[in-house]
């Protein structure tokens, strides 16, 4: 019996040697990977222009930081693994993806296209529109303790905390697939030299401006700040957004819009009819005896009434309903099979509505 298993034993020890060799040399190919966490997209002068990030290395290694102008992504892709020093770029775990403003207006489409057959890059990487270069954006804020997939963690971080949305590229698709529009969060860069003393940190940081709006063919338009708010409100969840009123800044505690159709005897819309409501709460007053509370409350509602009509105006003007009135009154249609065929006649003209009931719960005044 012995003898039988040092006989199986030796037998078997060639194939646990190689199976060691094997594991080895896979540790050592993962080990020449360098994970790519941001990629940025521009077109500029017919050509591709892809830049990424590597982000941050193990003991605190710079990010490294790429760009290459190709004819297309594929041919991109090629272009910067030439460029890498060493390692295998691994495309598997990027984070985000930003398109500059000429990419979004003319690649968006091919952009999705590519990410949905591509094996990996994933469809839930979070998407944000650059309104000027997606490559500056990339460069522009990585230095030595910092790169811009730090920089946009942190702001997707605050922006979820803060009531705006973040979206994925799954859902923008989703949302184009439908016919409707998207909407999709822009930022830019903005240099910190007058506000970050610390040298080490003076790279330009990357701040929230808002939507942008997204059609079939690509970026349409970028919204106001203000009218963004509105937009919020009625297709998100606006709790913890810091806004503005006579002076006063409030956090928003609570919002939600009801939209309901109103449709004449034959079937055909009439009107939408949008009913909101917001509570806040105020965080800092302005200087001065400031408004009663019944005054503070109606200059809340006019002001955030006023938003929303700016991003109903504006979806109107442009076709894009990239707040989804139509699915929210197709319910109610006698005729559904008209009311989703003639959309895109239908919902440019048709009048909307707005009632806005808007409340200041707390004030946070110790003195009351």
């Amino acid at each position: 019996m012995r003898r039988l298993l040092l006989l199986l034993y030796v037998c078997l020890l060639p194939l646990l040697g190689g199976c060691g060799a094997s594991l080895q040399s896979d540790r050592h190919d993962v080990e020449r990977l360098l994970l790519i966490q941001t990629m940025g997209l521009d077109r500029q002068d017919g050509r591709l222009v892809m830049s990424v990030s590597s982000g941050l290395g193990p003991d605190e290694e710079p990010a490294l930081v790429m760009s290459a102008s190709a004819l297309g992504i594929e041919d991109a892709i090629a272009k910067l693994q030439n460029y890498s020093p060493e390692n295998q770029l691994f495309y598997a775990h990027v984070q985000y993806l930003l398109l500059g403003r000429t990419a979004a207006a003319t690649d968006l489409k091919s952009v999705i296209d590519w990410v949905d057959r591509s094996p990996t890059l994933r469809m839930d990487t979070d998407m944000l529109i650059v309104r000027g270069s997606a490559r500056d954006a990339v460069a522009d804020t990585s230095e030595q303790a910092t790169d811009i997939t730090q920089r946009l963690a942190s702001l997707e971080r605050q922006a979820r905390s803060t009531g705006w949305s973040v979206h994925t590229l799954r859902e923008v698709a989703a949302a184009l697939s439908e016919g409707l529009g998207a909407l999709c969060l822009a930022v830019e860069t903005t240099p910190t030299e007058q506000r970050v003393f610390t040298e080490q940190m003076q790279s330009d940081a990357v701040v929230p401006t808002g939507y942008a709006v997204l059609g079939a063919d690509g970026l349409v338009e970028f919204l106001s700040p203000e009218q963004s708010l509105g937009a919020e409100l009625l297709t998100g969840d606006p709790a913890g957004l810091l806004i503005t009123v006579e002076g006063d800044t409030m956090e928003v505690l609570d919002g939600s819009a009801r939209i309901s159709g109103r449709f004449s005897s034959g079937g055909a819309l009439e009107r939408i009819e949008i009913q909101c409501m917001i509570r806040t709460g105020v965080l800092e007053k302005a200087p001065g005896d400031g408004l009663e509370p019944e005054a503070l409350d109606a200059a809340l509602s006019e002001t955030v009434a006023g938003w929303v009509s700016g991003a109903l105006e504006r979806a109107q003007a442009t076709g894009c309903d990239y707040l989804g009135l139509r699915q929210a009154v197709l319910g109610q249609a006698p005729d559904k099979t008209g009311l989703e065929d003639g959309w895109p006649e239908i919902f440019p003209t048709v009048p909307i509505s707005v009632a806005m009931d808007g409340r200041v719960d707390r004030s946070y005044d110790l003195a009351e």
